[in-house]
């Protein structure tokens, strides 16, 4: 193993990619599900205590996806 900082482009042997992209497809699709039980919820007058859970959730899932979203643009610099 080297020590020090990786030189090499991403996805080589220097540097493997990680599977940060993937995991945003899964934090999109994440706050899909939550959005639409939210909607679901919403428009079937479930109980108070579920709009509030899938509603946290929602939040849960966005600030997900928004620090999947950081870590993948630090690993991945725009040039």
């Amino acid at each position: 193993m080297r020590r020090g900082r990786l030189k090499g482009p991403l996805g080589s042997p220097e540097r493997p990619a990680s599977a940060l992209g993937f995991r945003l497809v899964l934090a999109v699709f994440g706050v899909l599900v939550m959005l639409v039980g939210l909607v679901l919820a919403f428009a079937w007058n479930a109980e108070a205590w579920l709009v509030v859970l899938l509603g946290a959730g929602l939040v849960g899932t966005c600030v997900n996806v928004y620090w999947v979203s950081r870590r993948l643009r630090y690993e991945r610099p725009r040039r």
